[in-house]
């Protein structure tokens, strides 16, 4: 075998194997609304498998050689056809059903855009409604909650990334512009903290390692309380106890 057939047979057992894993689910990060649309289960296994055919060609003899180079061609221009047409019926079956979530061909236009409009954007309305009051702190945080569900494939069940925003008398959570453009409506959660909050670390439910902070309003009629994920927990908390003492 020369060169140039293994380095095709080594790159095109490496697309077949970055092909399975996609196809499998294994690896989804490609999924998100961006240029690659479904290269990763059409072009790439595709090419792959025709890059295997020419590197293992001096193997075989003929007609067996040719007819499977022809193969493999064949298999890399249908797989071209096949992205730019993204059929229904072709890919895995979590691929397939990715249309069925509620909002997921408006949330591909609107990430695409890189904008949420402002009666979507939690954040924007929380300050708006709060002017000329500003936060004393804004910390990038990730609310853990089973009701937030999952509204598309990409998301971590019950997880909305967003900013903790911390008033006077209040502390309140808005999802991120990514987040809010995946559901119906913003993310807006208040908990009342003129009476004083409770603070302490947890460990997160999705991963034992991940600190969170876990937030109880001392002084509401009706018991509130938050988890989030948060990178530095430890001086979260102290911020928290040293602005809303008991």
């Amino acid at each position: 075998m020369s060169v140039v057939s293994v380095l095709a047979l080594v790159v095109g057992v490496g697309l077949l194997g970055a092909g399975a894993l996609a196809w499998s689910g294994t690896w989804r990060t490609w999924a998100s609304p961006q240029v690659t649309r479904s290269v990763p289960i059409t072009v790439v296994p595709g090419v792959g498998l025709f890059l295997v055919t020419l590197g293992v060609l001096p193997l075989l003899v003929r007609p067996v050689g040719d007819v499977l180079v022809l193969g493999g061609f064949l298999a890399a221009v249908g797989s071209w056809l096949v992205l730019l047409s993204e059929p229904p019926w072709w890919g895995p079956r979590w691929w397939r059903q990715r249309g069925s979530t509620a909002g997921v061909s408006d949330v591909e236009e609107v990430l695409w855009a890189g904008r949420v409009p402002p009666e979507r954007d939690s954040e924007y309305l929380v300050l708006s409604e709060r002017a000329p009051e500003t936060p004393r702190l804004r910390r990038p945080v990730v609310l853990l909650d089973p009701e937030l569900g999952c509204p598309t494939l990409h998301h971590a069940d019950g997880a909305a990334p967003g900013s903790l925003l911390l008033f006077d008398d209040e502390v309140v959570f808005a999802a991120d512009r990514r987040d809010d453009a995946t559901r119906p409506g913003p993310t807006i959660r208040v908990l009342p903290a003129a009476g004083g909050i409770g603070v302490r670390r947890g460990s997160s439910p999705r991963d034992a390692r991940v600190p969170t902070v876990v937030i109880t309003a001392l002084d509401a009629t009706t018991p509130l309380r938050w988890q989030f994920e948060v990178p530095r927990a430890g001086s979260l908390i102290t911020v928290l106890r040293r602005t809303y003492p008991r």
